[in-house]
């Protein structure tokens, strides 16, 4: 899937600040409506779900649009794309799942050299991932066992478009309430709207700061702990993609 180049505003400091940046996605991932939006919805997971009933396909439609806007995009951001990959991949001669979730967001920032923004959000990173501040997540699940951040990655990257930061987090999501049959979760109380269930999943992200304003946020968040390596190869041809429009970034 082609990403055209994407061109709006994203609030932030009381003021509007233009973006404009282009990337390629691979076509393995579907793109989303928006959750607030009715159509598209059934087309959409008609194709991520061939095997799915009309009843099957309502019933995740309103699922998804529940709980996306929790898990695409974190607050004050602006949501750009959001797309699925669904479906299986082999991993040393056994199939298993592949899903994983695109999101491509938009966050204010005030720099005004990409190199010390870079250099300052890498910072920032590290400490959230490996410091030992707060209450860290004690993590028990294939690929994941011991305290959150031991097994995490951070890199500096140099991109086409410019400097970036690209990491691979593993952690434990606590999902929705009321998305517990959904996490395999048992409900012999009939309590399931007040269950949060956690579900281990890997989340993927690049940090790209624009020439100035505002910095582009491509994530990929995949319970598909097995299939790391191709999620990390998808984000990379996103990022080796990944352009920004001089001639629509704003002057002043």
């Amino acid at each position: 899937m082609s990403g055209p180049t994407a061109q709006g505003t994203a609030k932030g400091a009381g003021r509007e600040i233009p973006y404009a940046f282009g990337y390629q996605v691979p076509d393995e991932f579907i793109r989303l409506p928006e959750p607030t939006e009715s159509e598209g919805w059934h087309e959409a997971l008609a194709t991520l779900m061939p095997d799915a009933d009309e009843e099957q396909l309502a019933a995740a439609g309103a699922q998804m649009r529940a709980s996306l806007p929790g898990l695409a995009a974190g607050s004050g951001d602006t949501v750009v794309l959001t797309a699925m990959c669904l479906g299986t991949e082999d991993v040393e001669g056994d199939e298993r799942l592949s899903m994983g979730l695109l999101a491509v967001t938009v966050r204010p920032s005030t720099h005004r050299d990409r190199l010390l923004a870079a250099e300052a959000i890498f910072q920032a990173e590290q400490r959230k991932l490996f410091a030992r501040e707060g209450r860290l997540q004690e993590l028990n699940f294939p690929l994941g066992k011991g305290v959150q951040g031991r097994q995490d990655i951070l890199i500096a990257a140099k991109l086409p478009a410019g400097p970036g930061v690209m990491s691979t987090s593993l952690r434990l999501l606590t999902l929705p309430a009321g998305m517990a049959a959904a996490a395999g979760v048992e409900d012999p109380t009939g309590a399931a709207a007040t269950i949060r269930p956690t579900l281990p999943v890997a989340a993927l992200q690049l940090i790209v700061p624009a020439p100035r304003d505002y910095c582009v946020y491509v994530t990929i968040s995949t319970p598909s702990l097995f299939l790391l390596d191709s999620y990390s190869g998808r984000l990379a041809h996103i990022g080796r993609t990944f352009t920004f429009n001089p001639s629509q970034e704003h002057d002043g």
